[in-house]
C-alpha cells in the first residue's frame, strides 16, 4: 500500500510541476505582449507629437497668407464679412413632418405604412 501511495504522490508532484511551468510560461508570454503593446503605444504617441508639430507648421498664418496670394486667382477667396455670420434665431425653421395619409393604395400613403417618429 505504501508503494502505491508513493507512486500517487510522485505523480501529483510531477503534475503540479508541469502546471506551475505552464503558468510561468503563460505569464512570460503575457509580459512580453504587454511590453510590445507599451512600445506600440509609445510609438503612436511619438507619431501624434510629430503630426501635431507638422499641423502647427502647416497652419502658420504667414504660410497660409502666402498660399492664398499664390492661388487666389484659382480659389477666388474673399474676406469674411459680418453679414455672413448669423445667430440660430436667424436660421429658417425646420420643415414640418406630416403624418402619412392612410389609404388602401399600393403605396399605403405617401411612401409606406410606417409611422413618423418625431
Amino acid at each position: 500500500m505504501g508503494r502505491y501511495l508513493n507512486f500517487v504522490f510522485i505523480l501529483a508532484v510531477l503534475l503540479g510541476a508541469g502546471t506551475v511551468y505552464d503558468m510561468k510560461m503563460a505569464a512570460e508570454r503575457s509580459a512580453e505582449r504587454i511590453a510590445a503593446l507599451k512600445r506600440q503605444i509609445a510609438d503612436e504617441r511619438e507619431a501624434i507629437r510629430v503630426l501635431k508639430a507638422e499641423w502647427s507648421i502647416l497652419n502658420q498664418p504667414d504660410r497660409l497668407q502666402g498660399l492664398v496670394e499664390r492661388y487666389n486667382a484659382y480659389l477666388q477667396l474673399q474676406p469674411l464679412e459680418a453679414e455672413q455670420i448669423v445667430s440660430p434665431e436667424d436660421l429658417p425653421m425646420r420643415p414640418v413632418m406630416l403624418e402619412p395619409i392612410r389609404s388602401d393604395g399600393s403605396l399605403g400613403g405617401y411612401a409606406g405604412t410606417t409611422t413618423v417618429i418625431r
